[in-house]
């Protein structure tokens, strides 16, 4: 349990907190297990992450993985409110990626237009 607690802090107070925090949302709403939200939504974090989605989209092709397209489509106005919230709720996860003016950068325009990729 130690373990689990400490691997979880590190990674709130590291600078992935883009990929967590949205997949949060996916989890909450559609259930998507936290690792393959990871993956769906840093298939489309390249503003963010440059290098590291080109690595992952490089490690993704060369080991023929297969990353859930198009969950989002269909979702109502209300289902993306709740993904919102969730997300916007992991506040250290958005500060520690995109610093103490994490909220002008990601505004609530911008997360759905994110969620409508997915």
């Amino acid at each position: 349990m130690m373990a689990s607690y400490a691997g979880g802090m590190s990674i709130a107070y590291s600078q992935v907190g883009v990929a967590h925090a949205v997949s949060y949302g996916l989890s909450y709403l559609l259930g998507t297990k936290h690792g393959i939200g990871n993956c769906i939504v840093m298939n489309h974090l390249e503003e963010y992450y440059p290098a590291g989605v080109k690595e992952f989209k490089y490690m993704v092709e060369k080991n023929r993985i297969e990353i859930p397209q198009g969950i989002c489509k269909g979702l109502s106005d209300e289902d993306f409110e709740k993904m919102m919230n969730v997300s916007l709720g992991m506040k250290p996860l958005w500060e520690n990626a995109l610093g103490k003016d994490w909220e002008k950068i990601m505004t609530r325009e911008k997360l759905r237009a994110l969620y409508e990729k997915l």
